[in-house]
């Protein structure tokens, strides 16, 4: 029987920009996939509000009042849900994208065929990717005591119930790290990276990927620093390695753990005070 090793490489090459992978979507493309990921969320959530309201006049013969619009539960669970019409057609659209350009496709463009076995050094990477999300975790918790971090509107509608905590911790651990990474990541990046030099796009990534997640976590600011210094580290994996893969492994785990904690601890993550009114 053959074995062959593979070559151990010096480890300052982890810090070194990875070869990249064939982009040629332009960076006109790249934004406006951006744009489209950003207003689809925004397109699903009136389609899911048009939709409730429709079935709650079907129902009443009269139209929501904001009260009623407020204080709905199936309101609220339907707009979670549509998140996930919002990820399809995101994800629609970054396919047309990358195929109407790369003709080797997703597999290519985002360096999928990275990692070949695990029992290497592109293996190591996943590894130490998948058990840094803890360590992030962690962070977020020790940031707490020293950064103002309020209750969030994600709080409050975790608040609203089981069922809402349940279809929130679905979409943060089956489709939101796929699109986020495939978009900011991928996309972004990619086309980025072929204008600027590594450090501003990995910045330049990092800060659209914060900012579509501001309006969630306002008021949260250790989440949000937390959430800076997590983005500045996916988009870093996609720059050295030349593949979305770590990130992914990175982000699915962050997110999983989460959603864990969301369903299943709920009650004791509430008992902990914010450290601000």
């Amino acid at each position: 029987m053959k074995i062959t090793v593979d070559p151990v490489e010096h480890p300052s090459n982890l810090t070194k920009p990875a070869p990249s992978q064939p982009v040629e979507w332009t960076l006109w493309a790249a934004l406006i996939t951006w744009l489209v990921s950003v207003g689809s969320l925004l397109l699903a959530s009136i389609g899911a509000q048009l939709g409730w309201t429709a079935w709650f006049y079907a129902r009443r013969a009269v139209l929501p009042t904001e009260a009623d619009l407020l204080g709905s539960h199936s309101l609220t669970l339907a707009l979670v849900l549509s998140t996930f019409v919002a990820h399809a057609l995101t994800l629609l659209w970054c396919w047309k994208v990358i195929q109407m350009t790369i003709p080797q496709g997703f597999r290519r463009a985002l360096g999928l065929d990275w990692c070949q076995t695990l029992w290497s050094r592109e293996g190591a990477i996943l590894g130490a990717a998948l058990l840094s999300a803890p360590v992030f975790l962690t962070l977020g918790t020790w940031l707490e005591r020293y950064v103002p971090n309020a209750k969030t509107d994600l709080d409050r509608v975790l608040a609203l119930g089981p069922s809402i905590r349940l279809a929130v911790a679905s979409v943060a651990a089956v489709s939101a790290p796929l699109v986020e990474e495939i978009v900011y990541r991928g996309v972004l990046f990619g086309a980025l990276s072929r204008r600027l030099s590594t450090g501003p796009a990995i910045f330049l990534v990092s800060a659209l990927f914060l900012a579509a997640h501001i309006p969630q976590y306002w008021g949260g600011w250790a989440g949000l620093t937390m959430l800076g210094l997590l983005s500045l580290t996916l988009t870093w994996l996609r720059a050295v390695t030349g593949s979305v893969i770590p990130s992914l492994v990175l982000h699915y785990a962050f997110n999983g753990i989460q959603a864990v904690a969301i369903i299943f601890f709920w009650e004791w993550l509430e008992a902990s005070p914010p450290t601000t009114p």
